[in-house]
């Protein structure tokens, strides 16, 4: 394992945290120290025991003086209490990035208290409904995409050093600026999970009795953590807002073809939705 990796303190030992741990545990052996942060020992214990830390700590200051790597995995707005906590702490060439679903905010923030020269926003775009250590999984990030979102004077060295963790973990790489990244998530994911809620609070409670396939799939996501989503939502509002006001144009476009039972236009719809999401399963929408 190369030097810089040798003691690597996870702050946020859940589904994705405890995820990387796992992964890096079984990939580097004893050859890797994980150190795992969190608000409650049973919880630490848990992923002690699961394999996916070596040791626990209650505050990130604790564990921080030895470590090369600092990985942040809670909600995104507990960020910057974490990092006021390491920046007195951190030796000179240990490094930090994240996991946390919007960009611009966090990597201000952390630029501010750690540096452009140590500090790399992370997203790997992988993740469940599910939470928790319990259901933590060392191929959560194989094949998936991790979005890295350098800011203008990250050197190459902190970006390469990014870009190998991520790699080593199964995962494709690909760079955007913050702002872009906060942009394309808002679409992509951010209001997926709220079109999701939204479905799932619209039947009335009798109707659900009659609901399957479609409707499971279509409110899989909602079930995920409220605490993280609730500061996704804080954080990235005028480009949810944007992506929202976006989807409202489109379903009144919806709307007014089958208003007018235009039969074209609906068919149009359908199998333009059709082969678009085709070409993007198939992985050739951008080819």
């Amino acid at each position: 394992m190369a030097r810089h990796h040798q003691h690597v303190t996870i702050i946020g030992v859940g589904l994705l945290g405890g995820s990387i741990g796992l992964a890096l545990k079984a990939l580097h052996g004893r050859d890797v120290h994980v150190a795992g942060v969190g608000r409650s020992l049973d919880s630490l214990n848990a992923a002690i025991k699961a394999g996916a830390i070596d040791s626990a700590h209650l505050d990130a200051a604790e564990a921080a003086p030895s470590t090369d790597l600092v990985i942040l995995a809670t909600p995104v707005c507990t960020f910057e209490h974490h990092l006021r906590r390491l920046a007195p702490v951190l030796k000179k060439s240990a490094w930090v990035t994240d996991v946390g679903s919007t960009k611009l905010a966090v990597v201000k923030t952390a630029n501010r208290l750690i540096g452009q020269d140590r500090f790399i926003g992370s997203h790997p775009m992988a993740g469940s409904d599910v939470r928790g250590v319990a259901n933590a999984s060392a191929d959560l990030f194989a094949a998936a995409t991790c979005i890295i979102t350098p800011s203008s004077k990250t050197p190459p060295t902190l970006r390469r050093r990014a870009s190998g963790l991520w790699k080593s973990l199964g995962m494709k790489t690909i760079e955007m600026s913050p702002a872009r990244h906060d942009q394309v998530v808002a679409r992509i994911s951010h209001l997926p999970h709220l079109l999701s809620a939204a479905l799932m609070l619209l039947p009335k409670d009798d109707d659900l009795a009659a609901a399957a396939g479609g409707f499971k799939d279509m409110t899989r996501i909602s079930g995920g953590d409220v605490e993280m989503w609730r500061d996704i939502l804080l954080t990235n509002k005028q480009n949810i807002l944007a992506a929202l006001d976006a989807y409202e144009k489109r379903l009144r476009e919806t709307r007014r073809i089958i208003a007018a039972a235009d039969v074209s236009a609906i068919e149009r719809n359908l199998i333009k939705a059709q082969l678009r999401r085709r070409l993007f399963v198939n992985g050739n929408l951008n080819r």
